[in-house]
């Protein structure tokens, strides 16, 4: 059921809206209906009862030898009537509250309700062979004889009543009266009212759901941005009181992000500014040492640490790096990165052209370092590019010795080496899969490490397209 189930506020919204709108619409339609019902059941009631006593007072005045044939011609299909010397109605028959209205209002409009005995109660064929849904649905009027026709279906549908009224001469008249039990729920012309306000009441309340949900809109795409690295865009502050605290607050916390990365990087500038200054004159004081391996070890060692604090000043300023993103093709860039580096080769099914929103110098600076340790440690780097549905994906193959399992999360940190494969013989600072995750991420893709069947390390690069 979850699945079906509504995925982000607008929708849920909707749904509340549309669904309230739909059920007081439902709800007032019924109520209105059953009392529409109980009312005009009610008046035909009474409409009936005054007929009765109508046709008694005039039957009654009538020669008894007249009354069978005046009772037949005026007795109709809504209303039959018969003169007889006994009653049709038990007088011990059980009313309800329906057929004591009906008994009740013909004797007061008998006038003479203290003699008079007037009995009323449900005909033998009261039950219905229609269902119930067949008398609530609502009725479609054609022309004139189609809806005459469905009022005489639905009058000899319904049950009847069976009254019998004394006469003053000891006889009685017998009635067999059409009731409406049941009416149409609405009528056609009503539920296409009830469609067509429910059309405009959402129409009229999807637009401040719009509005109410489109700062949040800006908000997400805010955090996305983010949490990519993009320190400049702040939220613009609009929309309902909460959602402008919420951005005030995020601008907020923005602000304080940039403030300590702006800080840490002109920190470590600072640093490796300085450094460089005596590394310079240790490197001249090296030149005057006569020994000839201890000089040689000490240019190493001055070396790994100018080439630690260069790379460490690239991998700080990555993360306040505010190069724009354009549009490239991303198999142009990598042509052109791996241009005249000898190991380096392209599968065969790489695409003519493949087209995304990056920054070039970082894109460039990434893959290079994802090459650069393939070749260092693997002696080759195959290049392969597809395309998904949303996203491209770059792989990296070498020949090496691959990383185990549980380390593949811990080398994508700072300084982080393997012991075995990776040690500073080899030139490495452990830095330059830390910066290809910081870029990667910069961009909202991933990367992801995994050996190869075959022998050797795979690097997968998602980036969106």
């Amino acid at each position: 059921m979850r699945r079906f189930l509504p995925d982000s506020i607008v929708d849920w919204l909707v749904v509340i809206v549309v669904t309230g709108i739909c059920a007081s619409q439902l709800a007032t339609t019924l109520f209105h209906n059953i009392n529409r019902n109980q009312a005009i059941i009610a008046l035909e009631d009474v409409r009936a009862a005054e007929r009765i006593a109508s046709i008694v007072s005039f039957l009654e005045d009538t020669a008894p030898i007249l009354r069978s044939g005046v009772a037949s011609a005026i007795s109709r299909s809504s209303l039959y009537v018969a003169a007889s010397e006994h009653s049709a109605v038990p007088d011990n028959a059980v009313v309800d509250n329906r057929c004591a209205r009906l008994r009740d209002v013909v004797k007061a409009r008998l006038l003479d309700i203290h003699w008079r005995q007037v009995r009323v109660n449900y005909a033998p064929q009261a039950v219905s062979d229609s269902s119930w849904l067949a008398r609530i649905w609502p009725e479609f009027w054609g022309s004139e004889q189609d809806r005459t026709a469905q009022i005489l279906s639905r009058q000899s549908s319904e049950r009847r009543f069976r009254v019998a009224v004394q006469l003053i001469d000891g006889g009685w008249l017998n009635f067999d009266v059409a009731s409406v039990s049941s009416l149409p729920v609405a009528s056609w012309d009503l539920i296409l009212s009830i469609v067509l306000t429910i059309a405009v009441a959402i129409a009229l309340s999807l637009f401040p759901v719009y509005r109410l949900t489109r700062p949040l809109a800006r908000f997400t795409q805010a955090a996305e941005a983010l949490g990519r690295g993009n320190l400049d865009e702040p939220v613009p502050e609009t929309g309902s009181l909460e959602v402008r605290r919420a951005a005030h607050a995020f601008n907020d916390m923005q602000a304080r992000i940039r403030r300590l990365v702006d800080g840490r990087t002109q920190m470590i500038a600072a640093i490796s500014h300085d450094l460089r200054t005596p590394i310079t004159r240790l490197r001249l004081r090296a030149e005057f040492v006569e020994d000839p391996e201890a000089q040689r070890r000490m240019l190493i060692d001055l070396d790994e640490m100018e080439t630690m604090i260069k790379s460490t000043l690239a991998f700080a300023r990555e993360d306040s790096d505010r190069e724009q993103a354009v549009s490239l093709d991303l198999v142009a860039l990598l042509q052109d990165t791996v241009e005249e580096i000898p190991g380096v080769t392209f599968l065969p099914d790489l695409p003519e052209m493949c087209q995304i929103s990056g920054r070039p110098l970082a894109l460039r600076r990434c893959f290079r370092n994802v090459i650069d340790n393939a070749l260092k440690y693997g002696k080759t780097a195959r290049i392969g590019l597809r395309s998904e549905a949303k996203s491209v994906l770059v792989t990296v193959d070498d020949d090496g010795p691959g990383i185990p399992e549980d380390q593949r999360e811990l080398v994508f940190r700072p300084f982080y080496r393997l012991d075995a494969s990776r040690n500073r013989d080899s030139g490495g600072t452990g830095l330059g899969l830390a910066i290809v995750q910081s870029i990667v991420f910069s961009h909202g893709g991933e990367v992801m490490l995994e050996n190869r069947d075959g022998g050797g390390l795979r690097v997968t690069i998602r980036l969106p397209s």
